[in-house]
């Protein structure tokens, strides 16, 4: 119940804005009103839902302002995680990245990427699993479906082109051990990638 409503506003399915109403998702996944409401608290909780009592439920509109911040937070997280990860890192682990840095290519097919989930599973998951920390683990599971939905809305694929390179780096120093290069790397790879989706929605917002 959760996951479908979880992955049908990730994936874009149900729109931002998008207005959400009970009877339509009892009916659509079979279930009755309580856990429908359940499920929508907890994705009000992740930002994807805004409950407006008595008024409305829609799927949280993208506001470049909180994306803005959410990424420098969440990249922040990554930035340490990998730095602190990287010497724990298993052959398994480091075949694991070299894969997911020539699945993202020159990163023009961002919206495949995101829908496979290949930065969450492929990158970051490898570090995040290696460190094994359940509370960053459980920061990331509430605040990476935010960012995972503007990525596969974004306008163009500009935030992972620009970023690869860097994640070649990030690999590349990983691989080889060095956890403060590849932490850079991956603060590039956040900083001069990613954000730029954040550009992209504000000059959207602003027609």
């Amino acid at each position: 119940m959760f996951v479908r409503l979880l992955d049908a506003i990730v994936d874009g399915d149900l729109t931002p804005g998008e207005q959400l109403y009970d009877a339509e998702i009892e009916k659509w996944v079979g279930v009755s009103r309580t856990p429908v409401r359940e499920a929508l608290n907890q994705l009000a909780a992740m930002g994807l839902v805004e409950i407006m009592p008595q008024k409305r439920t829609r799927v949280t509109p993208i506001d470049p302002e909180r994306l803005r911040a959410l990424i420098d937070t969440v990249g922040s997280l990554v930035v340490g995680i990998v730095r602190d990860a990287t010497p724990l890192l298993t052959d398994g682990d480091k075949d694991a990245l070299r894969a997911f840095a020539e699945r993202m290519g020159d990163g023009s097919d961002m919206a495949e990427l995101v829908r496979e989930r290949v930065l969450t599973d492929g990158f970051v998951g490898v570090f995040l699993r290696r460190l094994d920390n359940r509370t960053l683990a459980k920061l990331f599971t509430r605040h990476l479906p935010e960012v995972r939905r503007a990525l596969k809305a974004a306008p163009s694929s500009q935030a992972f082109e620009k970023g690869a390179p860097y994640v070649a780096a990030a690999v590349d120093a990983a691989v080889a051990g060095n956890g403060a290069k590849a932490a850079k790397a991956v603060s590039d790879f956040w900083n001069k990638g990613l954000v730029t989706v954040v550009d992209e929605f504000g000059t959207k917002e602003a027609r």
